[in-house]
């Protein structure tokens, strides 16, 4: 097993079972982008050699640095300048839309992912899979991890003109994945 790294309570998933420790639940934070230029959206084919979600689609993102656990705009900017090139200054309208939320063996991944803007199309190569912008109306026709399926099915469906953050919680019902979505609010 590789050697892990402890980020206070966030531990990574690579992290040894200790002994008497099998109960242990481990954090996995993320966030990602998917980015829209005239009616296109910039998804991701990921490679078939990544260790999450290989040869399936997804946003621009990626793990938090130990530094960025209290900011996942910074990981967002940060994982869209290393995967496409686009920088900050041509990214606008960048809200988070999304926490994902979900329970995978003794991993609970959190993910949150934003929605925004770009006045570019220009990109670098990534060996994190290949690059694409795809028209809004095929977005639903792509092959996603089981959550964020749900999420694009959201995103589409239940057009929000406040742009507020949703939260999505992964279950199960029926022995297939059930999503529970919830509007986070100041109720004060």
């Amino acid at each position: 097993m590789t050697k892990h790294k402890n980020y206070g309570s966030i531990i990574s998933r690579n992290e040894k079972k200790e002994k008497g420790m099998d109960n242990k639940i481990i954090l996995q934070n993320g966030a990602g982008a998917f980015l829209e230029n005239n009616g296109r959206y910039l998804l991701m084919l990921r490679s078939s050699t990544r260790e999450i979600a290989p040869n399936l689609w997804s946003c621009v993102g990626g793990h938090m640095e130990k530094h960025e656990l209290n900011d996942p705009m910074e990981t967002c900017l940060r994982e869209i300048k290393e995967e496409t090139g686009i920088d900050k200054d041509n990214i606008y309208d960048l809200n988070m839309r999304y926490i994902i939320i979900r329970q995978y063996r003794n991993v609970i991944r959190q993910n949150y992912i934003y929605f925004g803007k770009t006045n570019t199309t220009n990109l670098i190569e990534t060996n994190e899979g290949a690059l694409h912008w795809i028209p809004k109306d095929e977005l639903l026709n792509k092959e996603y991890t089981k959550t964020y399926i749900e999420m694009m099915k959201h995103y589409i469906q239940t057009p929000d003109p406040k742009k507020r953050t949703i939260i999505g919680i992964a279950g199960k019902q029926n022995n297939g994945l059930k999503m529970q979505w919830s509007i986070i609010e100041d109720f004060e």
